[in-house]
This record gives structure tokens, sequence and C-alpha cells, in this order.
């Protein structure tokens, strides 16, 4: 994925075409490579890298955002395939940010066949962002896993803007 955008400082443009393995397109198609679980253990989702499924949602790459937004349709998802080489327990965090008015939404974030049930935190504004630990998840297998994130309700004007989603291995 190239941006050609003139208007944007040079640091911002460099955030905008660095290189993300994850984003790469395989043969011409739009299958995404999956994210890899670092060396540390963590797996880092960002916004960019998301698979979007619906009419509204999107990712916004502006440097005051670099998010999930325009989640103005409960029926909109989106999803991230990654891999995990050293299964375990994982933390699960969400960076995540809210309009006045909008909070409330109920949103699974789904693995195969569990489920973390998140409310989303009205943060005073979309771009205010905020870092939750949502619970955690067992990844008893190294493989591919698809982290799903679907809404069940939106009571405001949209669902909430997601920045990140970031696994880390739980301590004992």
């Amino acid at each position: 994925m190239t941006y050609c955008v003139k208007s944007l400082p040079a640091l911002a443009m460099a955030c905008l075409l660095a290189p993300c393995a994850a984003a790469d397109e395989t043969d011409g198609g739009k299958e995404k490579k999956p994210v890899q679980q670092a060396a540390d253990g963590t797996v880092s989702l960002h916004a960019r890298v998301a698979t979007v499924h619906g009419t509204t949602v999107r990712y916004e790459p502006q440097p005051n955002k670099n998010t999930i937004g325009y989640w103005t349709q409960v029926e909109d998802w989106v999803s991230w395939d990654f891999e995990i080489a050293k299964p375990g327990r994982f933390k699960v965090e969400i960076l995540q940010g809210c309009g006045k008015g909008s909070g409330d939404s109920e949103v699974d974030f789904a693995v195969g066949d569990q489920t973390l049930k998140v409310t989303v935190k009205d943060t005073g504004g979309f771009q205010n962002f905020e870092n939750r630990a949502i619970g955690e998840l067992k990844l008893e297998k190294p493989g591919r896993y698809t982290l799903k994130v679907k809404p069940k309700t939106k009571p405001g004007v949209a669902v909430m803007d997601l920045r990140e989603v970031k696994l880390s291995p739980a301590r004992p």
C-alpha cells in the first residue's frame, strides 16, 4: 500500500510509507501476511494492518488519527491474522478513543471460541486514546490465529476509534 500525499511533513510521510511486512499483499491479491509475534512474546495489532469488513469502517492514516475509524455501522467489523510461535496466556490491551456521548458500545474481541466482551469507554473525543486492559486469551498451540472485533451495539454516532490491540504474555 502506498500513499501519494505531498502536503504532509516528512516525519508523517515516513510513517505512512514505512515498510510493514504484515501489510504486504501476496501475488497481487488482497490477503495480508499475518502479524508475527515479537521476540519478547508480544503481538502488536496496529490499525494500519487490520482487515476491514463493512461499508463505512476504515483505516484513517492521518498522523493525529492512525486509527480504525468511521465505525458508524454496527454491522461493520475488523480483523487481524497473526502467528504465534510461543503459545501461552496473553493479556489483551486496546488503545481506543470515543467521542463524547458515543460511549457504551458493546464490542466482542474474539479468537476462536474465546470472546472478551468490552464496553467502549467515552474518552471525551475520538482521538483521545486510552490504553485499556480488557482480559486474557489462552493460545495453546503455535500457529495462525484471527482476532475478530465485532460490535454488538452502538448507542452513539460511532462505535469507537481503535488504534491498536496488543497481546502480551501474561505473567503467572
